[in-house]
Parts: C-alpha cells; structure tokens; sequence
C-alpha cells in the first residue's frame, strides 16, 4: 500500500537486507561498481572504507578532515570528488564520499555474523533524496 502510494508521489524503491547484526544494507553502484552500504540515518556523511579507493574508481582529494563518529574517537578522513550513484543501473544522484578506514566497522560486524560493508550511506544522501525507509517491507523510498 505504501509503496503504491509514494509510487503516484515520483518516488523509486529500494530493496533493503536485514543483516544478522540488525543493520540495513543495500546493494548500490557507485562509478559502475556494485558494493554494499550500510543504511545509517545517524551518520551525518557517506564514507566507503579508504581500502575500496581504486575499487570504486574515487578520487581522493589531498586534505585530510578529521570526522567524529558516534563515541568520542577522532576518524580522520579524505573527502573525494562526486561519484554517481545508482540501483540494478538507475542512477540516483551525484555524492562526495568521505574515505575512511572501515576496518572496526567491519571486524564488529563480522563478530556478530554480519557481512562486511563497503562503505555507508548517511544523512547527506537521505536528505538529498527524500528518503522514507519502510522498515516492515525493508524498502527504501528515494524522490529522484
């Protein structure tokens, strides 16, 4: 029902997983490459893990910002160039990433039987697309 009704509004949907550690993610492109993100409505910016660099073709610029994260630990970040991104070849929107080192991310969900994250997609993006997550359908409702 929702999702007729957000459809007559112009907005897409996207399939989202439940993951073990009770995280949201999806599959997303980024530069033509398929990864998977993290849905994380508390995270000011999107980041993809600084290893995934070349993988995701980003460009990288040469200052480094130090971000905080949810506990009081500095994450020192490199912001990147706009990247497309898009669902199963629909493109959604033009981002700045942040690179950072995702390595505790993905070791704490790893030890709860989570699949490891390619990156995360925050705030910026959900606000830029008018997102509405439907928790019960596991969709996420983006205005293009």
């Amino acid at each position: 029902m929702l999702k007729n009704i957000l459809k007559t509004k112009g907005y897409t949907s996207i399939r989202l997983k439940k993951t073990k550690s009770q995280h949201l993610v999806a599959l997303l492109e980024v530069n033509n490459t398929e990864g998977l993100f993290l849905i994380d409505t508390g995270a000011s910016n999107s980041c993809i893990s600084a290893d995934k660099e070349a993988h995701f073709t980003l460009i990288a610029k040469e200052n480094t910002l130090e971000l905080s994260g949810a506990g009081s630990e500095k994450l020192e970040a490199k912001p990147t160039t706009k990247s497309s991104i898009a669902y199963n070849g629909l493109f959604l929107v033009t981002l700045k990433f942040f690179l950072l080192d995702m390595t505790s991310i993905n070791n704490s969900l790893s030890e709860q039987g989570s699949e490891m994250i390619d990156g995360i997609i925050g705030a910026d993006f959900l606000k830029k697309t008018n997102a509405l997550i439907d928790y019960k359908s596991k969709k996420l409702f983006l205005k293009l």
